[in-house]
C-alpha cells in the first residue's frame, strides 16, 4: 500500500494564535524548530491482520511524542511537524514529500505561515536520511544560514564541521574513498577556466544563421529569421507538455527539417530542446560552465528561450524516462515518470480500477487497461477490462467510457483553470545566495592577495561552495515548480480539441493524460448489476470518480 505524508502547525501554537497571542509570546525565548518523523512500514497499513488491532500512524506519533520531550530539554519549541508514514528512505526512486517540504522550510528558515525556524529534531538520523543525496540536501538546509541545530538521539548532532560531515557521509553509505574523490573534485573546480560567454562554435544549429566573416558574424550567434520561428514554437509545444514524437510529427507535417536537412524524430527533438546553449547557458561534459563566483556564464548569443524554460524542459525529459534531463545522454537506466504522464494506447488506462467483488468478499481494485475489441459497427472498438487473476468480472465499452469521462475532465479543467492568473513568486533564497557568493568572492580575493593562507583557503572554500550549490539547487527546483504550476493557467477546451484557426494543436495522449491526472485520482468501474445484459445501454452511474482535490 502507498504511504502518506503530511505537515501541520503545532496545535499548541495554533491554539495560542486563536486566543490572540503573538508568535513571540508563545515562543517565550525558546529556539523555534521543526520535528520530522518517518517509518518505513506501518503495519496497520501493510497487514490486514495488524490493521484490526493497531492504530494507523502510531509509529510516527510515537516519534513525535519523543521528539517533543527532547525538544523541551534543549529549550526548543516545535513550530511545525512533518511526517512520512509507510515510506522507505532507502530507495532513490521513492519520493518523500514531507522530507522535501521540511528541508525547504529549514533552508529558508521559515515555515509556510512565515514563522522563523532554525532547529530540527528527530528520534535518530536514520529516520531523516539513508541515502547520500538526502544527507547532502539535509545538511545544506541545516548549515547554510550558519545557525542551524540538529538534535537526534537526545543530543546535538555535529553536522557542520568537517569531521561531522565525513561521519554523516559514511553513515549515508558513502565510502571514505568517495569522500576523498569529492574533495579532489572541489579543489580541481577552484582552478577551472572562466568562460568569456562568446558563442560556441561547431556545426550550425537549427534556428541559427551560419558564419559570415564579411559581416563579422560567428556561427550560432544570431537567430535565423525563418528557422527560429519553428525553434521557438518547438519550445512552446514542449512547455505545454507535448510529446517529443508529437512535436516531430508536427514539424514533418509542415516540411520543417533540421540544420543538416534530416527529418525530425522524437529523440532529435528532445536533444535539441534540452541543449542549454539554445537558452543562453553552456554545458561541457554535462556540467554548466560557471564563472569564478559560481554563477552560470550567460552567453552573448541570441536565444530561443530562458534558462528557467530550459530547466523545466530538462525536468520534463527526466520525468519521461531519461536518466539525465540534459543533452549528454538518454541512456543508462530509466526513471519512472508519474503514471498519468506515461503514454499508453488508451486514454484512461491505469486510471480505471476494478470494483468487482472477489470470492473472499473484498473489492478487486486492480488497474484496468484497454483491450482492442473491433466490431462491425466499431472497427476501431476497444473495451476496458479487468484481467486480474481470480477476477475478470468487469468490462466496459472503451469508446463510451472515454466519451463520458473526457467530457467531465474538459469541463472540470476549464472551470478550475480558465480564470487562474499566472503565478509570480520570488525565490526566497536570493538574498542569502548573494551573501554567500560575496563571501566566496572576498575569500578568493584575499587568498590571491596573499592575505589568506593556502591552508585556510582550501579549508574554508569547500564549505562555502557546498552551501552555494544547495541554494542553487533549491532555486532550480523553485523555477521548475513555478513553471509547472503555470502550465494550466488560462486553460480552455480549445487546448484539448485544438483550434486550427488559432493554430492551436490538439493535445496529444501524454498531454491529455497529464491533464486528467490534475482532475481525477481514480475511477472505480462497478460490475454490472445481476440480471443486466452486457448489451444494455452504457450506464455512467456505474463509474465512481475519485477526484483529485
Amino acid at each position: 500500500m502507498a504511504g502518506s505524508s503530511r505537515s501541520y502547525l503545532n496545535p499548541e501554537l495554533a491554539a495560542a494564535l486563536r486566543q490572540g497571542k503573538t508568535f513571540e509570546d508563545w515562543l517565550n525565548g525558546r529556539i523555534p524548530g521543526l520535528d520530522y518523523a518517518r517509518i518505513s512500514g506501518d503495519q496497520a497499513i501493510r497487514s490486514s491482520t495488524q490493521a484490526l488491532s493497531r492504530e494507523k500512524g502510531r509509529g510516527v506519533r510515537h516519534q513525535h511524542e519523543g521528539s517533543v520531550e527532547v525538544a523541551a530539554a534543549h529549550n526548543i519549541a516545535i513550530v511545525r511537524f512533518y511526517e512520512d508514514n509507510n515510506i522507505t528512505a532507502a530507495d532513490p526512486e521513492i519520493t518523500r514529500p514531507a522530507f522535501l517540504e521540511m528541508t525547504k522550510a529549514l533552508l529558508h528558515r521559515k515555515v509556510p505561515e512565515g514563522f522563523p525556524v532554525r532547529a530540527i529534531v528527530a528520534t535518530e538520523h536514520e529516520r531523516v536520511w539513508r541515502l547520500p543525496e538526502d544527507y547532502i540536501r539535509f545538511r545544506r538546509a541545516v548549515i547554510t544560514a550558519g545557525d542551524g541545530v540538529f538534535i537526534e538521539r537526545g543530543k546535538e548532532y555535529d553536522i557542520a564541521s568537517v569531521g561531522g560531515n565525513i561521519v554523516g557521509l559514511v553513515n549515508s553509505g558513502v565510502s571514505e574513498g568517495e569522500v576523498t574523490k569529492t574533495k579532489e573534485r572541489i579543489i580541481r573546480n577552484i582552478n577551472r577556466r572562466a568562460q568569456d560567454g562568446t558563442s560556441p562554435g561547431g556545426r550550425r544549429r537549427f534556428g541559427y544563421l551560419p558564419q559570415d566573416p564579411l559581416k563579422g558574424r560567428k556561427v550560432n550567434e544570431k537567430l535565423c529569421p525563418d528557422e527560429s520561428v519553428w525553434a521557438i514554437r518547438m519550445k512552446k509545444w514542449a512547455l505545454e507538455g507535448a510529446e517529443w514524437k508529437s512535436i516531430a510529427a508536427r514539424l514533418r507535417e509542415k516540411g520543417v527539417k533540421g540544420a543538416s536537412g534530416a527529418e525530425w524524430y522524437g529523440e532529435t527533438v528532445r536533444q535539441y530542446l534540452v541543449n542549454a546553449t539554445n537558452y543562453g547557458w553552456r554545458e561541457i561534459h554535462g556540467k554548466l560552465v560557471v564563472d569564478k563566483e559560481g554563477n552560470p556564464v550567460v552567453g552573448k548569443w541570441e536565444t530561443i528561450g530562458t534558462p528557467d524554460e530550459w530547466q523545466y524542459i530538462c525536468n520534463l525529459s527526466k520525468q519521461r524516462g531519461a536518466k539525465r534531463g540534459t543533452r549528454l545522454t538518454n541512456g543508462g537506466g530509466k526513471n519512472p515518470g508519474p503514471p498519468e504522464g506515461r503514454a499508453r494506447k488508451y486514454l484512461f488506462s491505469g486510471f480505471l480500477r476494478c470494483g468487482g467483488i472477489l470470492d473472499d468478499g473484498t473489492i478487486c481494485n486492480s488497474k484496468i487497461g484497454g483491450v482492442r475489441r473491433p466490431t462491425a459497427s466499431q472497427p476501431e472498438g476497444y473495451v476496458y477490462a479487468c484481467v486480474a487473476l481470480g477476477c475478470g468480472k468487469t468490462a466496459r465499452n472503451g469508446v463510451a467510457v472515454d466519451m463520458h469521462l473526457e467530457a467531465l475532465v474538459v469541463a472540470a479543467l476549464e472551470a478550475r483553470y480558465k480564470t487562474v492568473p499566472k503565478k509570480v513568486e520570488e525565490w526566497e533564497g536570493a538574498e542569502l545566495l548573494a551573501t554567500l557568493l560575496e563571501k566566496k568572492k572576498t575569500l578568493t580575493s584575499k587568498w590571491m592577495e596573499g592575505k589568506v593562507s593556502d591552508e585556510n583557503f582550501y579549508e574554508l572554500l569547500p564549505g562555502l561552495e557546498d552551501k552555494i550549490k544547495g541554494l542553487e539547487q533549491d532555486r532550480e527546483e523553485h523555477s521548475v515548480s513555478l513553471t509547472e504550476t503555470n502550465a494550466f493557467n488560462g486553460w480552455d477546451r480549445s487546448r484539448w480539441h485544438g483550434d486550427p484557426e488559432r493554430s492551436i494543436h490538439p493535445m496529444d495522449l501524454t498531454q491529455k493524460r497529464t491533464a486528467i491526472g490534475k482532475i481525477i485520482r481514480a475511477v472505480i468501474v462497478q460490475p454490472l448489476p445481476k440480471g443486466r445484459s452486457r448489451r444494455a445501454q452504457f450506464d455512467p452511474d456505474l463509474l465512481k470518480i475519485i477526484p483529485r482535490r
